[in-house]
């Protein structure tokens, strides 16, 4: 439920996002390093919303590529240079708690930042933007957009790309509207979505498409998965497994959800190594316990009830999973 007094500081924001929109010819729209469907579902329906109702605007959409979400779902993003960023320019970025998660990123060019999130709260000094549009209580930045784009003069429209662009994103965030965040507003949210032509079979089939290769590793995480004492369920994937299983770093917490209901376990975490920063990537989540708050204690951040963070080594999973079973 959005409460009157967040509806009326919404929409003191959405004025403002909607000025600066009008302001700038060029507009760069960033996202989070290793996109997931709210990620790009906000940035590529932000993107259509502009491009629908300012033709004369050059709208980019910046980012690292995923291994499966890009061209059936998703455009690829755009391959700028550096003259392309030296022109003065809005820059917003979708689903970004701190700056260093932010994918590709070349704030530092840009005349203006607008932050559009919907993560707790970042450390102060890794916080960013010159307008920070921030509801954490909200289960998907998409819907947040979507919340803007609805909430515009009548003159303004939603297209069809643009309104499955935004439900995927609030699909992809709320679990199908399975998650602990889903209110009335996010249903009413997807709904007017549909509303607008909003493709929900397009973007189910899209998002939801599997593969052999796919199949191996859900089989993997089903033949290795544990528990400690604790009810704390965890699947961990070396070096070797992703060469093995022909797998990136981004799948590595591609089943965790298969697990969240399980029966006597209260999170799970997915552990896979990250060649690029040579530690290990955690993402934790869980029914109802709230997560963030161990996530943060090791350096991550994120939701309540689906965090993540970065281990150095293995040698310190035995501490966070000690720290997660210990939450009450």
């Amino acid at each position: 439920m959005i409460l009157q007094e967040e509806l009326k500081k919404m929409n003191r924001d959405f004025k403002i996002l909607l000025k600066k929109i009008q302001e700038y010819d060029t507009i760069i729209i960033y996202r989070h390093k290793s996109p997931d469907f709210d990620a790009l579902g906000s940035q590529y329906g932000l993107k259509m919303w502009i491009q629908d109702n300012f033709k004369d605007k050059k709208v980019y959409a910046v980012g690292d590529l995923h291994p499966t979400l890009f061209e059936s779902l998703y455009p690829l993003p755009d391959n700028l240079t550096e003259s392309d960023y030296n022109k003065k320019h809005l820059a917003i970025v979708c689903d970004v708690s701190n700056r260093k998660r932010i994918a590709c990123d070349n704030l530092r060019y840009a005349a203006e930042v607008i932050k559009l999130d919907h993560h707790n709260p970042p450390l102060i000094e890794e916080d960013y933007g010159d307008y920070r549009i921030v509801y954490a209580d909200r289960p998907a930045a998409s819907e947040i957009i979507a919340l803007f784009a609805l909430s515009r003069p009548k003159k303004y429209k939603i297209m069809k790309m643009c309104a499955s662009y935004l439900y995927s994103g609030i699909v992809g965030d709320t679990g199908r509207f399975q998650y602990q965040d889903t209110d009335g507003a996010t249903l009413r949210v997807a709904a007017s979505l549909l509303d607008l032509g909003a493709d929900k079979d397009f973007v189910y089939s899209k998002m939801y498409e599997t593969d052999t290769r796919r199949l191996a590793i859900l089989s993997y995480c089903l033949n290795n998965y544990q528990i400690t004492d604790k009810g704390v369920c965890y699947f961990i994937f070396k070096d070797e497994d992703l060469k093995k299983l022909n797998m990136t770093v981004d799948e590595g917490n591609l089943y965790i959800n298969t697990f969240r209901s399980l029966k006597d376990v209260k999170a799970v975490l997915s552990v896979t190594y990250d060649e690029v920063h040579s530690d290990y990537r955690v993402s934790l989540r869980s029914q109802n316990l709230v997560l963030y708050t161990a996530a943060k204690a090791f350096g991550g951040g994120g939701h309540d009830y689906a965090a993540g963070c970065h281990l150095k080594t293995l040698d310190d999973l035995p501490k966070l999973l000690e720290a997660v079973g210990s939450l009450k």
